[in-house]
């Protein structure tokens, strides 16, 4: 059992590894026409097209905050509707 799983992770592994490859050579483009874009699709094509890894810190970044006030948002609403929103305490 145990060689079948180390076989089916080495093949997954490889698998994605030539997957990403190709998807590295796509993510290679920069984007073209900015003069059609305006305000912030204008923005973020911009940082994409200078820095593309601080575009990808950036998006990361902004992916949290908006998760966090999603988080935020969703607690007050429960609270206000009743419901107990604290630590779920794990007895073992």
């Amino acid at each position: 059992m145990v060689l079948i799983l180390n076989f089916f992770l080495l093949a997954v592994s490889s698998t994605l590894a030539w997957g990403a490859a190709e998807k590295a050579e796509a993510l290679d483009k920069k984007i073209g026409n900015l003069d059609k874009l305006s305000g912030l699709n204008y923005f973020f094509a911009s940082w994409y097209n200078d820095n593309m890894w601080l575009y990808a810190i950036m998006v990361t970044a902004i992916m949290g905050v908006v998760g966090l006030l999603i988080a935020l948002v969703t607690d007050v609403i429960l609270k206000m509707i009743g419901m107990e929103v604290h630590k779920m305490e794990h007895h073992e």
